[in-house]
């Protein structure tokens, strides 16, 4: 078993009829590779079974729950878990709820940051990617234009792909990062690697096993414009110095 103590954040919003098992996935695994761990489960305001399901998993295993109330977006959400993470973490990870990237993944990534990495994300623009099932035609369009936009935007051509719902940070990384994000919705993950950049974080993309799933939370009209709204949003925020460390 692995000697560090992890912190797996996953944020949930309307995954009634996944949860359950994904969950349980979750934990079986977590509880078969490592010695100390906490799992926390974010409910983004789902309209659905969610919350219930939740808290039947909780039943059997140590899954820490917030609740927030009202819909706020998946940023918001990924943020209140890795502030909530205990303080005594090696590293604080999130992953997508649908485990479109298995949890299993998570031992490559810790090695990564046994070798001096701060920050390790999935990516899937590294040599050595499987896809077991393709990306929705139209999330493919989106983001490829969005991870265009955006190089040029937040000029951060040296990271691949920025969007990849797997990522695991070093505690102390994580409080810094996420304290000083702003992004509640789907371009978070810009502007937290765009802070980490900013503080210099050693960041490592590494390539993961991908199944995508046929489920999609984007709004496809809205979102879009949303997220390119919120581009701009973290380049203003630069220019009047809102992610310098106090």
């Amino acid at each position: 078993m692995r000697n560090e103590k992890v912190s797996v954040v996953i944020p949930c919003f309307n995954e009634g009829k996944t949860i359950f098992d994904n969950m349980k996935t979750v934990c079986e695994y977590m509880s078969r590779n490592f010695k100390d761990f906490e799992i926390i489960a974010v409910n983004d305001g789902s309209r659905d079974n969610t919350l219930s399901e939740l808290r039947i998993v909780q039943q059997n295993n140590a899954v820490k729950i917030i609740n927030i109330e009202e819909n706020q977006g998946k940023g918001n959400a990924v943020r209140e878990g890795m502030l909530a993470s205990r303080a005594d973490r090696d590293a604080v990870m999130f992953l997508d709820a649908d485990l479109a990237i298995p949890i299993e993944e998570l031992e490559k990534f810790l090695d990564a940051m046994a070798e001096g990495f701060d920050i390790a994300i999935a990516s899937r623009f590294v040599p050595g990617l499987r896809v077991l099932k393709p990306v929705l035609w139209y999330r493919k369009i989106m983001n490829n234009v969005f991870r265009f936009v955006q190089m040029g935007i937040l000029n951060t051509r040296e990271i691949r792909d920025t969007q990849c719902g797997f990522k695991v940070f070093r505690r102390e990384a994580a409080e810094k990062v996420f304290r000083l994000a702003t992004v509640k919705r789907f371009a978070f993950d810009s502007e937290i690697l765009f802070i980490a950049k900013k503080l210099k974080y050693k960041i490592r993309e590494l390539p993961i096993t991908l199944q995508n799933s046929r489920k999609s939370h984007v709004r496809i009209y809205w979102d879009p414009v949303d997220m390119m709204w919120a581009l701009l949003k973290i380049r203003m925020n630069d220019l009047k110095k809102m992610y310098e460390l106090s």
